[in-house]
């Protein structure tokens, strides 16, 4: 095949749609229909990117193919693909729907205007060189600025008003494959999951749970997806923080509400209309939010994922769960400080509890041991486990301070069998040195400390200890008291 001459520089920026007119007006005379004819190219093929199509015209006019490529907007019937990365037909066009009128003016004569790939980004609403608004073109759906800007002449430029956004600069900076980010998190996702991500972020922030995206202007469009790049680019928490935003700002106060009520658009974003595009982290991390926040039931499906684990109980499922009315439930919540005392029945409803600690907080108290049994419960005595209450070494469930403590003072028996484990790990005393170790209470009888300090130093393995045959319990605990004497506790 003979290479074209003379030979049309690639720029870059440019669309290859764009290229190809300017290289046909400058062979024929003629628009991109007619070099494709000449030289056997499927005109539909190239349109939509086609790499055999794009091989040809590389071949023709002497260009590296993977160069040309960089150019190439690959249009499928259902999405995109563009430097490796796949997109939805919406996210970037090949085709000429705006343009910067500056641009465009000092580009010259019509057989030197080009079509620069970022005007094509949904997101790109002002030119980056000149900070002017992109005007839209006469033509809809031509494949170049000549054909887009038919008759009609270059539009007069607008300035935008203030900076431009952070995102137009990250944008291009990774047009030109660079990263002055140096971020991991945003160099492992594709243009469009950041920005569409900001976008939704932003909006639903700025304008409320059921903004509708295409109807806002430009300047808001351009706005919002600032607001929440702002927020994206710092990651996974930065991220949490605002979804915590949307959520208390949300109208829902019900505890049936769902994640639509709680997120709005965003939800309904990554729920149903993000299905054909994968939408990147955001969605693992929004049903995070959600599976954090609501009382979830298992079996549920979140975002495409079933939830096989309960995090969270309302009134009504935690009820179930423990097998306590749910009156009673609520006097003993109220009671153990997980519900306020004023609250109305209604406000009990629409609470949420943490299932990993609030189940075992029910089921201890069904088989908590009062404080009359727990004498015999550690095998202490009357007055030793009163110190031990005292000085809150063994808590009750329901705090000393806390209403209907002092008629109902019960205990753990997951928090005593903790206890006395630690006890029963201690070593038997030798037969051999049995008359030199003495009961704890002897211990302290004999100066070697109040018993509460004694005992709090040898759960902690301060002080010694040994544990006699044939008993249980404290009754069980031995000390050398020569050598405690020493330790002067």
């Amino acid at each position: 095949m003979t290479v074209l001459y003379p030979k049309l520089s690639l720029d870059p920026e440019e669309t290859l749609l764009s290229y190809i007119d300017r290289l046909s007006l400058m062979h024929t005379g003629r628009g991109m229909e007619r070099l494709l004819a000449d030289r056997g190219i499927h005109r539909e093929h190239f349109t939509s990117g086609r790499v055999d199509a794009v091989a040809m015209l590389a071949a023709a006019t002497g260009h590296d193919v993977e160069e040309m490529q960089r150019s190439v907007i690959r249009v499928f019937p259902r999405g995109a693909l563009f430097r490796g990365e796949e997109m939805s037909k919406t996210f970037l066009s090949p085709r000429t729907a705006r343009y910067c009128p500056a641009c465009l003016s000092e580009d010259g004569p019509k057989v030197e205007r080009r079509h620069r790939i970022l005007w094509g980004f949904r997101h790109v609403h002002r030119c980056d060189r000149h900070g002017a608004w992109l005007s839209k073109a006469p033509v809809k759906n031509a494949t170049n600025i000549r054909a887009a800007l038919g008759t009609s002449p270059i539009a007069k430029a607008e300035d935008a008003d203030g900076h431009a956004p952070e995102y137009l600069g990250w944008l291009q900076e990774r047009m030109h494959g660079e990263s002055s980010f140096g971020d991991p998190w945003l160099d492992g996702q594709t243009t469009e999951q950041v920005l569409a991500a900001s976008e939704m972020l932003g909006g639903v922030l700025e304008h409320g749970h059921r903004v509708k995206l295409t109807k806002m202007t430009a300047a808001e469009t351009e706005e919002a997806t600032d607001i929440g790049f702002s927020i994206y680019r710092e990651g996974a928490e930065a991220i949490e923080e605002a979804l915590n935003t949307i959520r208390q700002t949300s109208s829902a106060s019900a505890v049936q509400a769902g994640p639509l009520a709680y997120y709005g658009t965003l939800f309904d974003w990554l729920d149903r209309r993000a299905n054909a595009i994968d939408p990147g982290p955001i969605r693992d991390i929004l049903r995070d939010h959600i599976v954090k926040h609501s009382a979830v039931e298992p079996g549920t499906k979140v975002l495409g994922v079933e939830i096989v684990e309960r995090r969270f109980h309302t009134i009504a499922s935690l009820s179930a769960e423990v097998r306590i009315d749910r009156p009673r439930l609520c006097r003993l919540l109220k009671k153990l400080g997980e519900i306020p005392l004023d609250a109305t029945d209604i406000e009990s409803g629409n609470m949420i509890f943490e299932a990993a600690n609030t189940v075992p907080l029910i089921r201890d108290f069904n088989t908590a041991v009062p404080l009359e049994e727990l004498p015999e419960y550690l095998g202490a005595s009357k007055r030793q486990v009163e110190i031990l209450y005292r000085e809150g070494i063994v808590k009750p469930l329901v705090p000393r301070t806390g209403r209907g403590s002092v008629r109902h003072v019960v205990f753990s028996r997951r928090h005593l069998d903790d206890l006395l484990e630690i006890l029963h790990a201690l070593p038997e005393v030798d037969e051999e040195l049995s008359g030199k170790y003495h009961a704890l209470a002897y211990a302290c009888q004999r100066g070697v400390g109040h018993f509460e300090k004694v005992f709090s130093a040898i759960l902690v393995g301060r002080i010694p200890a040994h544990r006699q045959p044939g008993k249980s319990g404290i009754a069980a605990i031995c000390i050398d008291v020569n050598s405690a004497l020493l330790m002067k506790i």
